[in-house]
């Protein structure tokens, strides 16, 4: 069975149709989709790609030039009376969880609407379904969004790499927050908010000192409750990231951010096959992926059995990246 059931193959838009993306989870998520928006407008460049979002992910997508709206998804909203004002002319639910997407698209009589063969009420309103599983396939959560441009013959190739954008006053905010830490510095996230592994804060304890003494200056960035910084919103994260020369964290969107702002990442990733890299390594040239060794669960204390020594040459290769030189 094809992984798309579609009677429309190979669609053309004419003019400025407007395209509505909706992704309504983690910012990860968000993340890895992103590449949906740049095959469609590197084939269709006079389109208006709009994404529906919650109100925390809303900024990473603020000055993205290739974004003409951002519109946030909240409790209670009437997603009919939207999609009636905004007119897409086809609306892609990437989250598949958030049903009520598609059912309103079809009230809203969007033309093509695009979804998983999950729950019924999906099923039945959507114009085409995706029914090939991700789950141990062995593909990049990417490219499993990537499917969702079947009905125009886009789906399948290596995503390009996605890209978030910040000013240059954003930019010098940060370089001011960091004012005090030396270089080079180390953005460091000790958790996501998500299932990903993470080492546990005796690791950190050791890790930490030892990268001190390599010449290295940690920032911690997050979790925002450890940080010793002041608290700041999401541009303002994105901003001192950015002010950093590498950034090491667990599998999290402040790693899939990262790489999208061009900076060297250094990504801890367990070995459950729903979490490896091959499904959810930062997407980026600058990225490094370091497994922990063992045979234990990753959220069993799997993680602390990584020799925080064994990053260093790591960090040694995220500074030549950093300078654009070879690796």
């Amino acid at each position: 069975m094809k992984h798309l059931f579609s009677a429309r193959r190979n669609l053309g838009f004419e003019g400025r149709e407007r395209v509505l993306l909706a992704r309504t989870d983690a910012l990860g998520d968000l993340m890895v989709s992103l590449p949906v928006q740049q095959r469609l407008l590197s084939r269709f460049p006079g389109l208006e790609i709009h994404w529906l979002v919650r109100p925390y992910s809303a900024p990473l997508l603020a000055g993205h030039p290739d974004v003409a709206g951002v519109h946030a998804r909240t409790e209670g909203q009437d997603l009919e009376a939207f999609f009636a004002q905004l007119k897409p002319q086809a609306v892609l639910n990437l989250g598949h969880r958030d049903v009520e997407v598609i059912r309103a698209a079809k009230r809203a009589a969007v033309p093509v609407r695009v979804a998983r063969a999950r729950k019924l009420p999906q099923i039945l309103g959507a114009t085409d379904l995706l029914w090939k599983g991700r789950y141990g396939s062995g593909r990049h959560e990417a490219m499993n969004v990537m499917d969702f441009l079947g009905p125009w013959g886009l789906d399948g190739g290596a995503p390009t790499p996605p890209r978030l954008y910040l000013s240059e006053a954003e930019r010098a905010q940060g370089e001011r927050d960091l004012q005090a830490f030396g270089r080079p510095r180390l953005g460091v996230f000790f958790r996501g908010s998500g299932a990903g592994a993470h080492p546990s804060q005796d690791w950190w304890a050791k890790a930490l000192p030892l990268f001190r003494e390599a010449g290295w200056a940690p920032v911690l960035l997050g979790p925002p409750e450890a940080s010793e910084l002041a608290p700041t919103d999401l541009r303002g994260l994105m901003a001192r990231m950015a002010a950093c020369d590498a950034i090491l964290s667990p599998s999290s969107g402040p790693a899939h951010m990262a790489a999208a702002l061009d900076l060297p990442v250094l990504c801890l990733m367990g070995l459950r096959p729903n979490h490896s890299p091959d499904r959810w390594a930062p997407l980026g040239t600058k990225v490094q992926v370091v497994q922990y060794p063992g045979p234990e669960a990753d959220l069993s204390g799997g993680m602390d059995r990584l020799d925080p020594g064994i990053l260093l040459p790591h960090l040694e290769r995220s500074l030549r990246l950093r300078e654009g030189g070879r690796a």
